[in-house]
């Protein structure tokens, strides 16, 4: 009997080895593309760990106001004599200027872009620089030099020696390297951006970054590390009240590595990053377990006259069920070995994905077991859980009642009655009775192809939204004067002063407009948000923001976002920790402001503020930024290398530069979700084919009595094709209300949490809808054609001999 059993099993596989290994590996692609995301977030720990430590991360650091700095050995001093003096095992001082960088590729074109220099003492044992091709800045080294940021390096395709042209001095670079603040470059403290081609950091010694910024003995930073278990805030507390009470004082900020902002994405995100991909590949499991439901249980029910035949012959009904269940166990086994390769297949595309768009010194993407082992118990369960029902449903009938049902054929009429007035001849009315003949089998495919539809429509939503965000930010940034230029000095100066008439005496300028930006923090009882505040006069200033709610004078103008962070809407108070110029140099202080409006600009950091309401910052007559309009006809690339070889300039962007920085920072989701969305896509047309093969297994006792009649192969395909064409386009419209669905809920329910500085905008693109329309219908309809040859070979005597 066991013999027995293991031919008849042995014979079920062998004659549906191809739907088997089908529906096999829809289990597959969800289960391994749960098990390779889930994995994502133990690369990244590891990978961190092990970058941070190489470099020695500072555990806390000192800044100065932008443009302020102090006599060398001046931070040292004010450390020395702190209270938490003894708890520090290593500390340097460092110089960072902006400024803009000039390069030649090796194409021969030039590329000017923004950037800053480090210059670091070459002994610290903070802060190290790593050093991927090339070599060090040494101190044999008799002019200054620098070793240029890696990524910077690479979007350009440099060699690992050259020269770079920095502040208007030619400047050798002898190696490509990053430091651990500029895993995650910040390119001007509005939010973290992946450093391309578009910003430059350049590393060297003290005295060369001294001697580069033509500021001998002066720094404006200091990093230090601390003894293990010291808490790092009593340590910037210490610190802000030693420099609060310095004579005079110092106005600095005070950090620890976890405010690092490379700190915060590369870890705090982690966990957002784990949730959001985690919602993702769930999903994708969710999808395929759908569908592999509704494929099993279709299988099943076509096993339920064969189980009522054996049921009439007196076999135990426990001993029936164990066929069904071994297809079913098949099926399971399959999927999780299928499973693990495609986890495996898919470990190398995101681990490419990673590795370029965050080169971190060392990278490490282990086999992780737990996922993977999740994913299995989920590839086993599944096929169980969907052959119990139908298996169960058959095995309470009366035997009598299961044979009578013939193959899956319907026990009544449906809902064809609906198709009673249908104009044309029967043959033409067929596929649409077909469908309302079976109400439950049209639902559960329709249902299938709509969870692969939903899927792809989420996905592709994702991606349009991300550049939904970046047209707004576009659009924002160019509603007026779009070919402006906007100019960084390398601190606060007089509006009179050589530097701002130098820019407006420069060839090519039609007219400039003085401006200060300067970092600010806004606080409520709900939260805080970090700011770069920049005075601008709205009757006058050459571009402006647009007012979505309030006034753009009277008080601070939040982005929408930051206003929904901290809970105010115009009139609200904010408290805003601000610096303020006097005569001692630039000061820290709190101002009670009222917030008057809020703008769109996608990117949090963006605040405003009129003149008037600007006057506590003390900074009328002063500018720290000008805009320049550009005359009539003048070359914008030619504009910004004059303008940048202006004594005093620190960089010059235009408003696009920011939008192409942002494109950057959501490269890595849109390139893990262009591997998911493939995914996806194979998995919708996986469902389409196996459900066109389940219907033609089905219907063969039907499509062989139609030959019988002398119809032709190429009729009954068509009929089933018509057919398809009715159930792919249910099937798509319930995905594209799913897939609108999953898109708001992952754009407003996810992406804040991984996200939270980018206000995103949910949009699901005319691409998107059309491909899903494309697949959901014309893949189901044209997926009759793979049982073509099925068909042409069928044996329609043999097929019709069945005894009732």
């Amino acid at each position: 009997m066991a013999v027995l059993w293991l031919r008849w099993i042995g014979r079920d596989l062998r004659h549906r080895w191809l739907l088997v290994t089908a529906i096999a590996l829809v289990l597959a692609l969800g289960t391994g593309t749960y098990a390779a995301l889930s994995s994502t977030g133990e690369w990244r720990t590891q990978s961190n760990d092990a970058s941070f430590a190489l470099l020695r991360l500072h555990d806390v650091e000192v800044s100065l106001t932008p443009g302020a700095v102090l006599p060398e050995g001046a931070l040292a001093a004010l450390l020395a004599s702190s209270a938490s003096a003894d708890t520090v095992t290593s500390s340097t001082e460092r110089l960072v200027v902006p400024t803009q960088v000039l390069v030649v590729t090796p194409d021969g074109d030039e590329v000017l872009v923004p950037g800053r220099v480090v210059g670091t003492s070459l002994d610290a044992d903070v802060d190290a620089v790593h050093v991927d091709a090339g070599r060090a800045v040494e101190p044999a080294d008799r002019v200054p030099t620098v070793v240029v940021e890696q990524k910077f390096a690479a979007a350009l395709d440099l060699p690992s020696d050259g020269i770079v042209t920095v502040r208007g001095v030619e400047v050798p670079y002898v190696g490509v390297g990053m430091g651990p603040e500029d895993f995650i470059v910040d390119t001007g403290g509005v939010g973290f951006f992946a450093a391309d081609s578009g910003f430059a950091v350049t590393y060297t010694s003290l005295d060369g970054a001294q001697r580069i910024a033509d500021a001998p003995g002066v720094v404006n930073g200091l990093v230090l590390t601390l003894e293990p278990g010291t808490d790092p805030d009593e340590v910037v507390a210490d610190l802000k009240d030693t420099f609060a009470s310095a004579d005079p004082p110092v106005a600095a900020t005070v950090t620890t590595r976890d405010d690092e902002l490379s700190h915060q994405v590369l870890y705090d995100d982690i966990e957002g990053d784990s949730r959001f991909w985690t919602v993702v590949s769930m999903l994708m499991v969710a999808g395929a377990t759908l569908a592999a439901v509704n494929l099993i249980g279709r299988v099943m029910e076509g096993q339920r006259r064969e189980i009522g035949i054996g049921m009439a012959l007196g076999s135990p009904r426990r001993r029936l069920a164990i066929r069904p269940f071994v297809l079913a166990l098949s099926i399971a086994v399959l999927g999780v070995l299928l499973g693990l390769a495609v986890g495996a297949l898919l470990v190398g595309p995101l681990r490419d994905v990673y590795t370029t768009l965050l080169p971190l010194p060392v990278w490490k993407t282990p086999f992780v077991v737990e996922p993977f082992l999740v994913a299995a118990a989920v590839g086993v369960l599944v096929p169980m859980l969907a052959t119990a029902f139908p298996v169960r449903r058959a095995l309470r009938v009366q035997p009598v009642e299961a044979i009578r049902v013939g193959h899956l054929a319907a026990t009544g009429a449906g809902w064809s009655g609906l198709a009673r007035h249908l104009p044309g001849r029967s043959f033409g009315q067929l596929p649409v009775r077909n469908v309302l003949r079976t109400p439950r089998r049209t639902a559960l495919t329709a249902l299938g192809v709509a969870s692969a539809i939903g899927l792809l429509v989420g996905l592709g939503g994702l991606l349009d939204s991300f550049q939904a965000t970046l047209d707004v930010g576009e659009a924002e940034a160019t509603t007026t004067a779009p070919d402006r230029l906007e100019v960084m000095l390398d601190g606060l100066h007089p509006v009179t002063d050589a530097t701002v008439t130098g820019l407006s005496s420069t060839p090519g300028v039609a007219s400039i407009t003085a401006a200060v930006e300067l970092p600010a923090s806004a606080r409520t009882s709900v939260g805080s948000v970090d700011l770069m505040v920049e005075v601008l006069d709205p009757a006058s200033a050459p571009w402006r923001p647009t007012v979505t709610a309030g006034d753009a004078a009277g008080g601070l103008l939040l982005t929408q976002i930051a206003a929904s962070e901290l809970g105010v809407q115009p009139g609200d108070t904010v408290t805003l920790e601000h610096p303020t110029v006097t005569a001692a140099g630039l000061v820290p202080r709190e101002t009670t402001m009222q917030v008057a409006g809020t703008h769109p600009y996608p990117l949090r950091p963006f605040a405003y503020l009129d003149p008037a309401t600007a006057s506590v910052f003390g900074t009328s007559g002063l500018a720290s930024a000008v805009v320049v309009e550009p005359a009539s006809g003048a070359d914008l690339d030619d504009l910004r290398t004059a303008l940048a070889r202006v004594p005093g300039v620190a960089s010059v962007t235009s408003p696009l530069d920011l939008v192409e920085q942002m494109s950057g920072t959501l490269d890595m989701f849109t390139g893990i979700l262009g591997v998911v969305a493939l995914v996806a896509l194979l998995l919708a047309i996986l469902i389409a084919i196996n459900s066109a093969s389940i219907s033609a297994e089905e219907r063969r006792r039907e499509h062989a009595t139609m030959l019988a009649y002398g119809l032709s192969q190429r009729l009954v395909l068509g009929l089933s094709m018509l057919e398809g064409v009715l159930i792919g386009l249910l099937g798509t419209i319930i995905g594209l209300a799913l897939g609108w669905a999953l898109t708001r809920l992952m754009v407003y329910g996810q992406l804040p949490q991984t996200l939270p500085e980018v206000a995103m905008t949910a949009e699901v693109g005319g691409r998107t809808v059309l491909i899903a329309v494309v697949l959901g219908v014309a893949a189901v309809a044209l997926a009759p054609l793979v049982t073509a040859r099925r068909l042409a070979r069928m044996d329609v005597p043999g097929t019709l001999r069945l005894v009732e």
